[in-house]
C-alpha cells in the first residue's frame, strides 16, 4: 500500500511538472529570402505542412536561425517562386520590393508530368531557361515531377533569374514566447530522410 501511494505521489508530480513545460510549435514553408550576414530569412508559411499538396497561405514571416550550430541542417537556398499551379494557369511570385505574394497570369505552352530528376531532360541541365524572344521560361518542379515552358508579360523578362527559382522548403521549431527565434532549423529540401 505504501509504494503504491509513493508511485502515485511520483505520477503526480511527474504530470504537474509536465504542465509547466512549454512546449514548442513547428512551422513549414517555401524560403523566399535568406541573410547569412544577420542570419534571417524569410518563409511563405504552407498552412497544411503538405510537402506534396502544399497551401501558402499562411503569410511572410521572418526567422532567425539557431544560435546552436547543432540545431541547423544545410542552409536554405532561397528563391523568388513559391508555386505553379498549372491548372489555373498562375505562377506565384515572392516580390521583394513590395514583400508580399504576387499570383502571375500565365500561358503554360508546354508540360511534361512525370519527369524525375534523373530524366535526360533534367539532369545536369541550369534552370530557369529563359528565352526573351519568345518570351518563355522553362522550369522544373521536383514537387510536382513537371518539366514546364510558360509565356510571361514583357514586363517581367528582365527580372533576376532566381525569381523563377522555388526556395528551398524549410520546416523551424519555436517557443511561442520567441516566435522569429528558431530553436531547430530543418531544410526539407536538401535532407534525405530515408539516408542510413
Amino acid at each position: 500500500m505504501r509504494m503504491c501511494k509513493l508511485i502515485l505521489s511520483f505520477v503526480l508530480v511527474s504530470c504537474l511538472g509536465l504542465t509547466a513545460c512549454e512546449f514548442g510549435q513547428v512551422e513549414q514553408g517555401r524560403c523566399v529570402a535568406y541573410n547569412p550576414e544577420t542570419k534571417t530569412m524569410l518563409v511563405v508559411l504552407d498552412v497544411k505542412h503538405d510537402q506534396r499538396n502544399p497551401e501558402y497561405s499562411g503569410g511572410i514571416h521572418e526567422y532567425m536561425m539557431p544560435s546552436d550550430p547543432a540545431e541547423i541542417g544545410p542552409l536554405p537556398k532561397p528563391g523568388g517562386r513559391v508555386m505553379f499551379d498549372i491548372d489555373k494557369s498562375t505562377v506565384t511570385l515572392y516580390n521583394a520590393e513590395t514583400k508580399s505574394l504576387e499570383v502571375l497570369n500565365v500561358k503554360f505552352t508546354d508540360v511534361e508530368k512525370n519527369i524525375k530528376r534523373t530524366h535526360p531532360k533534367v539532369r545536369g541541365k541550369k534552370f530557369p531557361i529563359i528565352d526573351k524572344e519568345k518570351m518563355t521560361v522553362t522550369e522544373y518542379s521536383a514537387r510536382l515531377q513537371a518539366l514546364v515552358t510558360f509565356q510571361i508579360p514583357a514586363d517581367k523578362l528582365d527580372v533576376d533569374p532566381d525569381t523563377w527559382e522555388a526556395g528551398d522548403e524549410v520546416r523551424v521549431y519555436y517557443k511561442e514566447n520567441a516566435k522569429h527565434q528558431a530553436l531547430r532549423f530543418m531544410n526539407i529540401s536538401q535532407t534525405n530522410l530515408f539516408k542510413k
